[in-house]
């Protein structure tokens, strides 16, 4: 008896260690397929109660999560920003795929729930993309911007806005003379100093550090540039258009 709850307990703690650690490598999740949230409140392991629903209209899975049920910690960029975590999980068929952990700045809130998308086909196992949620369309608290090597990494040079007929963020800049056949850049959800640090997304995953995404040319000489993040299923695009 003592035996199996010891194999209880550890395979409960290896749960938890492979869901907070981000690792890919899951055991066999004795779960219905499905697409299901993990986070602090049900210790990183996905139940029945977690479950995401699909939804005809908007096209993809939702879930309303209570925001009192998350666990939000001082960001590492200071303790004025409190952070949360979630990830997505789609199991089907055998096939198994896990999001990063997906960022939630709790002053930015603005009610009680958090609305949770996913597009399974979309998602990419260990990126961020495929999921995102209602705290980042937020617009009135703070903004998106890009910060790139073609504006100096000048945040204040690169404020995004809001296209709401495609739902995406979008910036733009004309008639930049390019020189270079790529460019480095990442989007970031406040101007100030790059915080909070857990929001620097570069189109794979959030607190991406010093990884940025790259915006390819074709040729060098004077483009347009245009760049837009898809809040919904945390998206990037980046297009660079001839003179």
């Amino acid at each position: 008896m003592k035996s199996k709850i010891y194999f209880a307990i550890l395979l409960s703690l290896s749960f938890v260690l492979l869901f907070s650690t981000g690792c890919m490598k899951l055991l066999n999740i004795q779960i219905p397929d499905g697409v299901y949230v993990v986070g602090d409140w049900n210790s990183w392991i996905p139940t029945e109660k977690d479950q995401m629903a699909f939804d005809s209209v908007e096209g993809c899975y939702k879930f309303e999560l209570p925001t009192a049920s998350m666990t939000f910690k001082a960001s590492r960029s200071g303790t004025e920003y409190s952070i949360g975590w979630y990830k997505v999980i789609y199991k089907s068929g055998g096939v198994t795929k896990v999001s990063a952990s997906i960022p939630v700045w709790k002053e930015n809130l603005n009610s009680d729930s958090l609305t949770i998308y996913a597009s399974p086909t979309i998602m990419i196992n260990g990126q961020a993309v495929g999921v995102g949620d209602t705290e980042k369309f937020q617009t009135k608290k703070s903004k998106w911007y890009v910060g790139g090597k073609f504006n100096s990494w000048n945040l204040s040079n690169g404020e995004m806005t809001w296209d709401d007929s495609k739902k995406v963020f979008k910036y733009t800049l004309t008639n930049f003379n390019a020189n270079e056949k790529s460019y480095q850049f990442k989007v970031t959800r406040n101007m100030g100093g790059w915080k909070p640090w857990e929001f620097n997304y570069d189109g794979k995953k959030y607190d991406a550090g010093f990884d940025n995404n790259t915006l390819s040319l074709e040729s060098t000489g004077q483009v347009d540039i245009e760049i837009t993040f898809n809040p919904k299923f945390s998206l990037i695009e980046a297009i660079a258009t001839p003179k």
